[in-house]
């Protein structure tokens, strides 16, 4: 009966079929050790988030999101932003406000190939797809070292080409922008639906001893 009112308004196509994984499928959850590597990895492989603030107005604050670009570039799930000064969401921050970081599969640019497969995952739904929320300190990064500098550069501009133009670097950027370090100090996953998926905390020793899955 539980299968029969799952496929209730579906054909029975590609999409049916796949509700029917869902069911099939059920029995072999990640376990938090599990989701470590899944939330390394998504932010391995992604590179745009949604970074999460408070604006406040008129002594009332409301909670404001805005998409921002990052790169993982050492690999060890502590990603690195490229703050623009001048931008709302930074304005935010030095005001006072608190802070987070929501990255999902999907999260790169459009003309990137970035691989979808995540064990307990529905390749073709975002809604059974991996998601998380970070948590952590914000560290700014003075790269002195040319070759830390070039290297980060490099890695930053492999993900984000266009953003060449507000480098710290380049000495005609239209505005004043820096590098910061993303400290994760906790994550909170959503690793798809409940039935096949882990939803919870994962603490930042669990996360950051985590190994990467193979893409």
């Amino acid at each position: 009966m539980r299968l029969i009112n799952l496929l209730i308004g579906f054909s029975v196509t590609s999409d049916a079929l796949s509700l029917v994984n869902i069911v099939e499928d059920s029995s072999n959850v990640p376990n938090k050790e599990q989701a470590a590597s899944i939330a390394r990895t998504l932010v391995n492989r992604e590179s745009l988030m949604n970074v999460n603030t408070l604006k406040t107005d008129n002594a009332e604050s409301i909670p404001v999101s805005a998409m921002e670009y990052y790169a993982d570039c050492d690999s060890d799930g502590d990603p690195y932003w490229l703050i623009v000064d001048i931008g709302s969401t930074y304005q935010n921050i030095v005001k006072g406000s608190k802070y987070s970081f929501t990255i999902r599969v999907g999260d790169h640019p459009l003309n990137d190939y970035v691989n979808p497969n995540y064990p307990g995952g529905i390749v073709n739904s975002l809604a059974g797809s991996p998601r998380i929320n970070l948590k952590g300190q914000m560290k700014e990064v003075d790269l002195y070292e040319p070759s830390e500098l070039l290297r980060i550069e490099k890695c930053f501009l492999d993900k984000h080409p266009d953003a060449k133009w507000w480098l710290p670097s380049n000495i005609v950027t239209p505005h004043k922008t820096h590098w910061a370090k993303i400290l994760v100090s906790e994550v909170y996953m959503v690793g798809g639906f409940g039935d096949r998926a882990y939803i919870g905390v994962i603490d930042s020793e669990t996360y950051h001893s985590s190994l990467l899955l193979d893409d």
